[in-house]
């Protein structure tokens, strides 16, 4: 089997190219797929790097956001799905027996852990994964459904599940062209809230309008506030949410209006960040973290895909061979959009 493997943690080079990597046979519950897009995340680039703070064990073949098609099953323990089904993964695992599991929080779970990250993923011709795990989906655009698992749970899980969002709702999303910044907004217009973009530049904001989008955007300035300010009738918004981190913090606290919630899912720009907490004492925010989100969030973003027919914008489209490319441009910030690897292109017997 074909797969990228990281040994260890370091530069892009570290990301090498496996021809005899093996799998373990099924167990109970498990189907084989065989991936033919895998989308990439800036998990990829922190479990790359290392340095998180995370338990993670090497080697790894990274890789969260996963398409394939039904190799083979175990049979028994698996059920309503057949060889030849294509499915799109839920990219997490838990314990399925303890409290939070049982009440359909996984993420919450002490066992938790992440496909691609803590356990291997994506970057090969084939996978092992729970049944539980997949949804099944049309065989069409498998490549943008590959760009959806880890941004639009993560997305859905802090604007909707915790934040509580409505159509009466303001919404602020950072990084709006990114690939979890782009199912924010999408998911807000989805659910006709007002929404407000913003974008590191120009050209971001026209591909956002070329994109359809139709909110309010904003370029970063200093003038950041006082625009958000006049957008809302100096009242503030809703909903920020924030997968920058450290960067952007404070700004988020001011923007909110009384009563605000803060959806908080990321720290690509830093994990120290000041707080005054006159802001959240004064204004009685609510600040919610989500890391990703649970089998429930992944079940209600596929529905709710289906239904407004608004899949994400791939940017590009790589080969396995090619991925030092896919992380050196994802790297340097030099996408809008998402960026995905193609695995496999036709059906071969394992």
């Amino acid at each position: 089997m074909k797969a990228v493997v990281l040994n260890s943690h370091g530069p892009i080079e570290h990301l090498n190219i496996s021809k005899d990597q093996s799998l373990q046979d099924l167990q109970y519950g498990e189907i084989r797929l065989k991936i033919m897009y895998c989308g990439l995340n800036h998990l990829d680039l922190w479990l790359r790097k290392g340095g998180t703070g995370d338990k993670i064990t090497l080697p790894r073949i990274p890789g969260s956001d996963i398409v394939g098609i039904i190799e083979s099953s175990k049979g028994e323990g698996v059920f309503n799905l057949s060889k030849g089904d294509t499915v799109l993964v839920y990219p997490g695992t838990s314990c399925g027996d303890c409290t939070y599991c049982q009440k359909g929080r996984e993420t919450l779970c002490k066992e938790f852990k992440i496909i691609g990250y803590h356990i291997d993923g994506g970057y090969s011709d084939y996978i092992n994964v729970p049944a539980k795990n997949v949804v099944k989906i049309e065989a069409q655009n498998l490549d943008a459904w590959a760009a959806v698992p880890v941004s639009y749970i993560t997305a859905w899980n802090g604007l909707v599940t915790k934040g509580n969002l409505t159509m009466f709702d303001t919404v602020v999303v950072w990084g709006a062209t990114g690939g979890l910044g782009y199912a924010a907004l999408t998911i807000a217009e989805g659910f006709s809230a007002k929404t407000i973009g913003i974008v590191g530049s120009k050209e971001k904001e026209l591909f956002l309008r070329e994109r359809g989008y139709k909110g309010h955007i904003v370029v970063r300035s200093e003038n950041l506030q006082k625009e958000i300010r006049e957008l809302t009738d100096n009242q503030g918004v809703d909903i920020v949410l924030d997968h920058v981190g450290q960067e952007t913090w404070k700004e988020s606290l001011k923007m909110l209006k009384r009563g605000g919630r803060l959806a908080f899912c990321g720290v690509t720009t830093g994990h120290q960040a000041v707080t005054d907490l006159r802001y959240i004492l004064g204004k009685q925010l609510t600040i919610h973290g989500s890391w990703m989100g649970d089998m429930n969030d992944f079940k209600e973003v596929v529905q709710f895909i289906e239904v407004n027919e608004n899949l994400p914008y791939i940017w590009k489209t790589y080969s396995l061979d090619e991925v030092r490319d896919a992380h050196q441009v994802m790297e340097e910030q030099r996408h809008i959009g998402k960026i995905v690897l193609k695995v496999n292109e036709e059906e071969k017997a394992i």
